[in-house]
């Protein structure tokens, strides 16, 4: 089973945050969603981290297998045309099989933005 790497972006206002959750719509919910729909075929994704609702990520990394390998541009734009237009996968690549979003991660980068109004 061939290993990819995601980076996403997305806008997360109208989310309620990364995780998956049962009646309540998720960022990796509409991923998973998406990919599924192109894969054809269930599948499983982690992020390197999650976020709560209403935060924005402008390079989530995440890594999800499938059971047949896909060309990762192609695969990519056609996971783009079913998300939603505040949700992009920047870049979908070929991964070792040992790639794990979370644990593989060196480092991990965070900005607060607080309104003093």
């Amino acid at each position: 089973m061939p290993t990819y790497r995601l980076t996403i972006e997305y806008e997360g206002t109208r989310y309620r945050g990364w995780q998956q959750q049962e009646n309540a719509r998720t960022v990796a919910g509409e991923l998973i969603r998406a990919i599924e729909q192109a894969a054809e075929e269930a599948i499983e994704l982690m992020g390197a981290g999650r976020t709560d609702a209403g935060v924005h990520a402008l390079a989530q990394v995440a890594h999800l297998r499938l059971a047949r390998a896909v060309e990762p541009q192609r695969f990519r734009d056609d996971v783009n045309t079913l998300l939603p237009p505040d949700i992009h996968v920047l870049s979908l690549q070929q991964a070792p099989e040992r790639f794990h979003a979370r644990h593989s991660a060196s480092a991990r980068s965070y900005l607060y933005q607080i309104s003093r109004r």
